[in-house]
């Protein structure tokens, strides 16, 4: 689980401070208010450290990437190319890994000790010099573990030992975090598949989907999740179904096509929800039928309302993914209904508190932050699974600000009409009524 973020000189942010995340964590705020800047500093690291290339510093991305960035110029803050972009996150490891330092057994010998490792915190600093993307400094520093830091800058990679002796090491790394790992020190090396095994678990989804079609051709391949733009959903459920593979659902099991089911039903986008195949078997092609309603006749993905199509790729997302996984959903339910849009928040209470799964989520729909507040007040979750952050641009400079809930669901410091002025809109309404009708009158 990913415990924090900080960026620096990171498109409009010049600083965003510690940002704490939570099980279940999410960020409002205005158009272009540095929402997404956020969430996309995560896609920044997932894309660099998953490519094969590892002695890029970093990977800005391209068209077929998570996030495509540009350049360090456009995405330094204000494009100011002399200054260092830091990046920086914390984590709990879903398992432990073990770096060797010198030290002395229990027996007084001196020796290189087993030092096991199962939360850190990461910060690099890049620079541009000449043309060139270069990596200035990184850190590496622990909470509880006997050695506090691993810190690289100016060739030099030091940290203390369990002798509290000095080491250091001469190195020219060649990527953000150190890599590549065959010309990094020893006590390095077990980061990097730490830091793949990390992001390998963080999912994004992004705000639009693919066109549904009429059929689909399954290659037997097993898709690690449904894509980011939900182009996947379907190979993901056929492998599941052929698979077998079931969830746990209130310590019973079921299969993600039942828990799916079920959940559509509950917001009534259909009734039922069946993978068929098309043809002979073994050609693995099949059409998703769908029912609106228990009398309607069947039919196919393709004839259904966007909304289906939009929640679809989510639902399956949630079910699909590893426990332990963290979900970057952005603007879910934005083509949804209010009710629907009401009912997403169960969905990631669910999921958070039964799959372990935890969820950054940036949206501005009202309707999923009323649900939450009521089911925090209604206990369904603690408001310390909670974190719900504002964000803001003043004159090209982010902030941010996290909200203070309280244990019934109060936000004390929500900003005055974000989601428009309800009342003032009766207020004015009822007060051009009165006015026409004394016209009307008169």
């Amino acid at each position: 689980m990913i415990t924090h973020i900080r960026v620096k000189n990171f498109k409009s942010w010049q600083d965003s401070g510690e940002v704490k995340f939570a099980p279940l964590t999410g960020f409002f705020g205005t158009n272009s208010s540095g929402k997404s800047s956020l969430l996309q500093m995560l896609l920044l690291l997932k894309q660099t450290v998953e490519r094969s290339d590892l002695e890029e510093v970093i990977f800005f991305g391209d068209e077929n990437s998570l996030v495509n960035l540009g350049s360090f110029r456009e995405v330094i803050h204000r494009h100011k190319e002399e200054e260092l972009l830091e990046l920086e996150f914390g984590c709990k490891l879903q398992e432990a890994l073990a770096i060797e330092v010198l030290g002395e057994d229990s027996e007084g010998n001196i020796r290189n000790i087993i030092m096991p490792i199962d939360n850190f915190s990461f910060n690099t600093a890049l620079r541009v010099d000449g043309s060139e993307l270069k990596t200035e400094r990184f850190l590496y520093s622990f909470e509880s573990c006997d050695i506090r830091e691993i810190r690289w800058e100016s060739y030099h990679l030091h940290y203390k030992n369990l002798l509290g002796e000095e080491e250091t090491v001469t190195m020219v790394p060649k990527s953000f975090h150190g890599g590549p790992a065959w010309a990094a020190p020893d006590v390095l090396k077990p980061f990097f598949p730490a830091f793949k095994n990390l992001f390998k678990h963080v999912y994004p989804l992004g705000p639009t989907r693919v066109q549904p079609k009429r059929s689909y051709h399954w290659d037997d391949k097993d898709p690690t999740d449904v894509g980011l733009w939900g182009d996947k959903v379907i190979d993901a459920l056929l492998c599941a179904h052929m698979r077998r593979v079931k969830i746990s659902k209130k310590g019973e099991e079921a299969t993600i096509e039942d828990r799916i089911s079920e959940w559509l039903r509950e917001m009534d986008l259909a009734y039922s929800f069946l993978l068929k195949p098309i043809g002979a078997l073994k050609n693995d092609n099949y059409e998703v039928q769908i029912q609106k309603s228990a009398t309607s006749p069947a039919v196919t993905l393709a004839d259904m309302g966007y909304g289906l199509a939009d929640v679809l790729p989510m639902l399956v997302l949630c079910y699909y993914t590893p426990e332990g996984s963290t979900l970057i959903l952005e603007q879910p339910g934005i083509h949804l209904h209010p009710k629907v849009q009401s009912q997403l928040a169960d969905l990631l209470i669910e999921v958070v508190t039964e799959r372990k799964l935890q969820i950054l989520v940036e949206s501005h729909s009202e309707h999923l932050l009323n649900r939450l507040q009521r089911r925090i007040a209604e206990e369904k979750i603690g408001v310390d699974k909670t974190a719900l952050y504002f964000c803001r641009n003043d004159e090209g400079v982010s902030e941010i600000d996290r909200l203070e809930m309280d244990e019934f669901g109060n936000i004390a410091n929500w900003p005055e009409n974000f989601f428009g002025n309800e009342m003032g809109d009766l207020f004015a309404m009822t007060e051009a009524q009165r006015a026409r009708q004394k016209r009307a009158e008169g």
